[in-house]
Formats: structure tokens, sequence, C-alpha cells
């Protein structure tokens, strides 16, 4: 039983709201994605821009540019340039001047890139399942809720920028 002065205290948790509860299952989850990727060499952002470029390179038969990817993944532009900097060094992308614009460069999973992925995902799969399966019987209508939220908070986001920035 907790006492009453613990920091995980229901009441305490309780106080910081919905902001504060997500922020601390984030962290939470995102330890576990960290111990499952250890073993591949990767950090949880390593995966999800390998993820994420495969994905669009899947769907758009080829060309992404570094900005697409970063906005696709919801990482910030000179994050996603610093980690495909070091995965390129690793020899898991490539990262090539687009054709027409010289200010975007254009990453492409290597054969390197697409044999880590193909073993980390199944890993990482696993792990995201466990962890939410704590969630109980409920857990796919927090995952489907979570993805909810995500749209509907992306489509607020981009209205506030364009009114920001017409």
């Amino acid at each position: 039983m907790a006492r009453r002065d613990d920091p995980s205290d229901d009441d305490l948790a309780d106080a910081g709201g919905a902001g504060f509860a997500l922020w601390q299952v984030s962290n939470l989850w995102q330890r576990t994605m960290r111990r499952t990727l250890v073993d591949f060499g990767l950090t949880h952002v390593q995966f999800g821009l390998l993820a994420g470029l495969a994905g669009m390179q899947e769907e758009r038969d080829g060309l992404v540019t570094q900005a697409e990817l970063a906005a696709f993944c919801h990482v910030d532009p000179m994050m996603t340039s610093q980690v495909l900097r070091t995965l390129e060094a690793a020899g898991y992308v490539t990262r090539a001047p687009h054709p027409t614009d010289t200010r975007a460069k254009c990453p492409t999973l290597t054969a390197a890139g697409e044999d880590l992925l193909a073993r980390a995902t199944p890993a990482v799969a696993r792990s995201d399942r466990a962890f939410f399966a704590m969630a109980g019987k409920k857990g796919d209508r927090l995952v489907r809720s979570l993805r909810k939220l995500r749209r509907r908070a992306e489509s607020a986001m981009a209205r506030h920028d364009e009114e920001e920035n017409p």
C-alpha cells in the first residue's frame, strides 16, 4: 500500500491530470522500448525513423526527403538529421541530394538497414503488445483512443500553425 507521501500515490498522480499520467506511462513505455532495442544497437528514435522511412519508401515507391520523414514521424527536423547521420555512419541508410531541391536530402534504407529493421520489428511488436496488455481487457480500446487523440491533436496543431503562419 502506498504511503500518503509516496510520489506514486494515485492522489498525487491525479493532481497532475491526464497529461501527467500520459507522460508517466509514456516514460515507462519508452523504457520498455529502450530495453528491447538495446539488443539491436538502436535507440527508439533510430528505430522509429528507420521504420518510418521504410513505410514511406514503400508507400511512395522511393523518394522521401528528411523533412518529410521528420514530419511523418513527428520528430524535430534537426534531430532527424543528426539521427540519420548516425544511421548513415553505421551503414543503415544513405543520404543523397534531392534531384531538384538543392536544400533537401533524401535518405534511403540500405540492405543492412532493411535487415536490421526486419530483425528488430518483431521484438518491438512483442514488447509493445506485452506493455499494452497490462491495460487489461480495455487495452485495444485504449490504443484506439490514443490514435484518435493523435489524429485530432495533429489536426488542431495544423490549424494553429496555419493561423500563426498564414
